[in-house]
């Protein structure tokens, strides 16, 4: 069979037994990437086995092509994708109040864990080494692998600071890892070797900065485009598939900067101001798109390091085995150092760091297919002694190996024992709540299914026994959840927003100005009131009151004039709609008079605050007033018909050709009457 075949044949197998696997796996306490793992190191282990069966000496051989790609190959194809889904998912609110954590253990804390990691090896191993080689080894296995990392954690972590501080670090230090590999690379194989400090900050600052650089115009450009656009799914989604591996190409190869760090930033952007730039109605599918291309390259991938680790090792020597385990043993040792070292800092900036959460954080440096690639390299380079390069990969793909499987599999026990695998105590509280509003509805649904006549023969005592109630042993722990209490409420206020404007109901400028302030209330301790970031959001800019009788300048300065009275009335109509919905769900959530009674006071300023706001515009633009209503009420109305044609096609009264059309004919009033409203 022709090589593409052969790969498209393993591509479909690799998936079809990710499938199997995953179902088998559910409800089970075994990680999904430690299973992969372990089923390709199986299937690498079973290739050497005769058969005289055609199909099954195809899937041998497609098997075999695919242990042997490039790892260049392997960090073009799967890297970018992986690690834009990853920054994409994260909550940047979050990410920026951590960032300040986050870069000190990517940068100083991984330059630290390379350096010792390096001295250990020089150590301990019995090689002629260099000190770029030994720094070379440090930095493949001192980084954690974003891959894996973000593969376990998303199945087992429910807390999302503690989520975002851990996949945060992996997906940075990951790009700190492969620009400090690539300089000990070069230094590594000189004959004469020069190292020179001052040279590699410089270089690692130049790469890191100009790799911001490349993600940030990039994501600007594309988002001018993007904002174009009306309800375009189909390029949308595309060109966040094609823009990473874009910038992940200009930067390493164009540039010689840091793909890693340019896919994170494209990725960061999009996911923090520029979420409002992509249509409502597609962010949905785009969510839905990268997370089954997550699934699917996270299965492939797993399978492929199994089948590298299983084929590419012949059984090393004893000593080499010893040599493993003392590096294992050594690294894990380093990174808890090196973070208990820094905890000083570390709880004291960010978000805070408990010892808990710091055991969990040293015992999640998993590492994984990104060190793999970057000892492949180092396997294939023959400026280097054959000796030192197949311990490198030897020593690399056990590390990634026991890592994967050690660390990875007993996680969940490790979260257990430090009592982190439930929510904490004020969540846990809000969620029984909920849970309690819940079993009462399941009562209210239980009395009223039993007098169905069409019920009669219903087995109830059956049925119970898959109910979950709470209603009657609830008994609410006397703690302070006050500033849960509250957060909860921001939440959901910021979700009501994302919700208005999926139904097209907030504009791009209000949603954006709506949720900004909810994630600056949200900082530190959480306030519902004041708001203060909307107040200088709602400023008239004084150039287009001045200029807007200027012959040219005139028409621009009138349509930003009426932009800005269309944005205070939009964000002002929708703050008065989220405190109406505010004070609907403030009651269900509480768990103390006082608590609501604060609440709801709070909240009441929120109302009275823009209630005054559409009074005063009312007051000061009458002549804006009516136009500026008018729109807003005709895109309420068109969004209204979309979503009806929708409804009826999923019904199935029309037909989803028919409703295309329709769809297309209400999607083309939508744009036109967004450009007239714009006409002075």
């Amino acid at each position: 069979m022709q090589t593409t075949l052969l790969l498209l044949v393993f591509f479909v197998v690799a998936i079809l037994l990710g499938i199997m696997l995953r179902k088998l796996l559910k409800n089970t306490a075994i990680p999904y990437s430690v299973a992969l793992l372990t089923l390709g190191m199986l299937i690498g282990g079973s290739l050497s086995f005769e058969t005289q069966l055609p199909v099954v000496n195809e899937l041998k051989a497609s098997f075999v092509l695919a242990s042997q790609l490039d790892a260049n190959l392997i960090m073009f194809i799967f890297l970018p994708a992986l690690v834009f889904e990853s920054a994409f998912s994260l909550e940047v609110h979050l990410f920026k109040r951590m960032f300040s954590q986050i870069a000190v253990l990517a940068i100083p804390g991984m330059v630290i864990c390379t350096l010792i990691t390096a001295l250990l090896c020089l150590t301990v191993l019995p090689w002629n080494w260099s000190i770029g080689a030994a720094l070379m080894f440090g930095a493949i296995v001192s980084a954690t692998d974003p891959v894996a990392v973000v593969s376990l954690l998303k199945e087992m972590c429910s807390r999302a600071r503690l989520q975002t501080l851990i996949e945060g670090e992996s997906l940075l230090n990951d790009g700190t890892a492969i620009v400090l590999f690539t300089l000990f690379l070069s230094l590594a194989t000189q004959i004469q070797p020069e190292f020179e400090a001052s040279e590699v900050i410089i270089e690692f600052v130049r790469v890191v900065s100009i790799g911001v650089v490349i993600g940030t115009v990039v994501a600007v450009i594309s988002l001018m485009f993007i904002g174009s656009l009306f309800n375009d799914s189909l390029i949308e989604i595309a060109l966040t598939l094609v823009l990473p591996y874009l910038v992940f190409y200009v930067s390493e190869h164009i540039f010689h900067a840091s793909g890693v760090v340019s896919v994170v930033t494209l990725a960061l952007i999009y996911a923090g101001p520029g979420r409002t730039r992509f249509s409502p109605e597609v962010m949905e599918h785009l969510h839905h798109f990268w997370h089954t291309l997550s699934f699917l390259f996270n299965t492939l991938i797993f399978i492929l390091v199994g089948l590298v680790v299983s084929t590419r090792l012949g059984l090393a020597d004893l000593a080499n085995w010893e040599y493993l385990a003392v590096i294992f043993l050594g690294i894990l040792v380093i990174r808890g150092g090196v973070i208990l070292g820094l905890m000083p800092i570390l709880a004291r900036i960010g978000i805070g760091l408990t010892k808990e959460k710091s055991v969990v954080l040293i015992w999640g440096g998993l590492r994984g297919a990104v060190s793999l690639a970057l000892a492949l390299i180092v396997a294939t380079n023959e400026s280097l002694d054959i000796q030192l390069r197949d311990q490198v990969l030897f020593l690399t793909a056990g590390i990634v190996v026991l890592t994967i499987v050690v660390n990875g599999s007993s996680m969940r026990f490790v979260m257990a024992k430090l009592g982190l695998d439930k929510l904490p105590k004020a969540k846990q509280q809000t969620f029984a709540k909920v849970q309690h509003k819940i079993s009462n509805e399941m009562v209210s649904m239980r009395s009223k299914l039993q007098s169905d006549e069409y019920l009669k023969s219903v087995n109830w005592s059956l049925v119970d026994q898959n109910i979950v109630s709470v209603g009657e042993g609830y008994e609410e722990e006397k703690i302070d959840t006050q500033v849960e209490y509250l957060r909860k409420l921001l939440e959901s206020e910021r979700q009501f927003y994302w919700n208005q404007f999926a139904k097209g109901l907030l504009s791009k400028d209000a949603t954006h100005i709506l949720v900004d302030a909810i994630e600056k209330a949200l900082d530190g301790t959480p306030q519902v009131w004041p708001r203060t970031s909307i107040v200088r959001h709602w400023k008239i800019p004084k150039w287009s009151t001045r200029c807007r009788t200027f012959p040219v300048i005139g028409a621009y300065a009138r349509a930003a004039n009426y932009k800005q009275h269309m944005i205070i009335f939009e964000s002002a109509r929708g703050l008065f709609e989220a405190s109406e919905y505010i004070k609907d769900l403030a009651p269900s959530l509480s768990l103390a008079p006082e608590q609501l009674k604060l609440a709801l006071e709070q909240v009441e300023q929120v109302n009275h605050f823009a209630k005054t706001t559409l009074a005063d515009f009312r007051e000061q633009s009458p002549h804006l007033v009516e136009r500026v209503e008018s729109y807003l009420a005709l895109r309420i109305l068109l969004n209204t018909e979309r979503k009806m044609i929708q409804t009826l096609t999923h019904d199935g009264m029309i037909s989803e050709t028919d409703a295309e059309k329709l769809i297309e004919t209400v999607e083309l009033k939508m744009h036109q009457s967004k450009k007239q409203s714009q006409l002075i």
